[in-house]
C-alpha cells in the first residue's frame, strides 16, 4: 500500500546521522498523523504510524490501516524497499514482538536493516511491554523511547485505558445552558448547541468505538448516533434498556448504519437483527455499570462517548466510571418551562485533580475538556 503524503510531509534538514530534537519531533509527528487515519478501523489494536528515514529525507510512511491488515512498519518498509537499511523509524508505538493476527513487526524491522528506532510510548499489552524494544536492541538496533510520549498517549488513551484495565476509555459530553439546563426550549428543537460544537462531537464520535444513551434519550429523540459533519467511521450504538420497553421502530434499530447493543436486566443474551441483546444485573441507579463496562471490553470496546441524559451522566459520574468529561455551556438561558423541570438539570462539575486539556470557544459555545489524571498523560 502506498500511503499519500500528510499535509506537512517535508523532512527538515539533510544530515546524516542521528536528528537533532527538533528534526525527531517533526518526523514523530508525522508518524502520529499517519496513525490517526486509522482511528475506527483499528480497534480493538492500537493506533500506529510509522516513518523511515534516511540521511534526513522520507523513504517509506506506513499506518495501520484496519484491524487484522498490515502493521504500520511494515507497510513502510514495503514503500521503503533496499532504502530501509541504515535508515531510523519513527514509529509512535513500540513494534509488536508476538503473532497475533499477523507476525512480530521487530521481525521486519531487524530483516531489513534498520539502524535505529525512535518510539513515542511503549506498548502497555503484556505481550509487548519492552519486549520489543529488548528484541530491537538484542540485534543492536538502536532505540530510543519518549519522544513526543504525551501526544502518544493521548492518541492511543482508549487502548492503553482497555489493555490495563479490561474496560472501554469513557468520555462523558454534556451540553447545557448557563443555567445548566440540558434543553432550551420545550417545543422540540431537539439541540441548541453552534455547528462548531456538532462538528467536535461528530469528530469524537469518529474516534471511539461506541455511542450510548440512555432509554429515554433513546425513545424521545430517536438520534442516530452516526457520523454526519466530518469524514469518518459510525460508531456501534449502545443503549441502557433495565427493563427492555424500548419500542422497534426506532432509527438505531433499523437504519442499517452500524451495530447496536442493547443493555438490559431481563431476558436473556441473544443476537438480533440489529446487534446484541445484553443481560446484566441491576444497580441501585438502573442497571450495573460495571458489568456494562466489562461486557463492551470482552466485546474489544476500547473507548466509548456517553451522550444520553442527566440521569446516565449521574449514574457514570458516581460509580466514578468517568475518565473524561466533554463539556459545553450553551451562552443563554432556558425558557421558563424548562426551569420548571429538574429532571432537565444537568450540573456537571471538574472532579478534583483532573487535568483541563481544553479550554475554547466554538461559534460562541464555551468548551471544556478534563481528564482524569493518569501516568501516561
Amino acid at each position: 500500500m502506498t500511503v499519500a503524503p500528510i499535509e506537512q510531509d517535508r523532512a527538515i534538514g539533510r544530515s546524516a546521522g542521528k536528528p537533532d530534537q527538533r528534526e525527531g519531533d517533526s518526523f514523530m509527528s508525522q508518524a502520529l498523523d499517519l496513525a490517526r487515519r486509522g482511528q475506527g478501523r483499528v480497534s480493538p489494536n492500537p493506533l500506529v504510524g510509522a516513518v523511515l528515514v534516511r540521511e534526513g529525507r522520507i523513504v517509506g510512511r506506513g499506518y495501520h490501516e484496519r484491524f487484522g491488515g498490515p502493521h504500520a512498519e511494515v507497510t513502510a518498509l514495503e514503500e521503503a524497499g533496499e532504502q530501509a537499511r541504515g535508515a531510523t523509524a519513527y514509529v509512535s508505538l513500540e513494534p509488536c514482538a508476538h503473532t497475533g493476527q499477523t507476525p512480530p513487526c521487530v521481525d521486519a524491522v531487524v530483516r531489513a536493516g534498520i539502524a535505529r528506532v525512535v518510539i513515542a510510548n511503549r506498548d502497555p499489552n503484556p505481550q509487548v511491554d519492552g519486549r520489543g524494544i529488548a528484541r530491537l536492541q538484542a540485534a543492536g538496533i538502536d532505540v530510543t523511547e519518549g519522544v513526543l510520549a504525551r501526544e502518544g498517549a493521548e492518541l492511543n488513551r482508549g487502548f492503553f485505558h482497555w489493555v490495563t484495565t479490561g474496560r472501554p476509555y469513557v468520555i462523558l459530553k454534556a451540553a447545557r445552558t448557563q443555567d445548566n439546563f440540558v434543553a432550551l426550549t420545550l417545543s422540540g428543537q431537539g439541540w441548541f448547541s453552534s455547528p462548531e460544537s456538532r462538528r467536535m462531537v461528530h469528530r469524537i464520535r469518529a474516534e471511539v468505538d461506541g455511542v450510548l444513551v440512555g432509554r429515554r434519550t433513546a425513545e424521545r429523540d430517536d438520534p442516530r448516533l452516526t457520523v454526519r459533519d466530518v469524514t469518518g467511521v459510525h460508531p456501534r450504538r449502545i443503549v441502557l434498556d433495565t427493563r427492555r420497553t424500548l419500542p422497534g421502530d426506532l432509527r438505531i434499530f433499523h437504519d442499517g448504519a452500524a451495530e447496536t447493543l442493547v443493555f438490559t436486566a431481563v431476558g436473556e443474551d441473544q443476537a438480533t437483527p440489529w446487534g446484541e441483546q445484553i443481560r446484566v444485573d441491576r444497580s441501585a441507579g438502573g442497571l450495573d455499570l460495571g458489568q456494562v463496562l466489562d461486557a463492551l471490553g470482552d466485546r474489544g470496546f476500547t473507548g466509548i462517548m456517553v451522550e444520553g441524559g442527566p440521569a446516565v451522566h449521574r449514574s457514570f459520574i458516581d460509580a466514578s466510571l468517568m475518565d473524561e468529561l466533554v463539556l459545553f455551556t450553551y451562552p443563554g438561558q432556558a425558557e421558563p418551562g424548562v426551569r420548571q423541570r429538574r429532571d432537565l438539570v444537568n450540573v456537571l462539575v471538574i472532579p478534583d485533580g483532573w487535568r483541563i486539556s481544553l479550554k475554547d470557544e466554538l461559534g460562541g459555545d464555551r468548551v471544556v475538556v478534563a481528564q482524569r489524571m493518569s501516568r501516561e498523560l
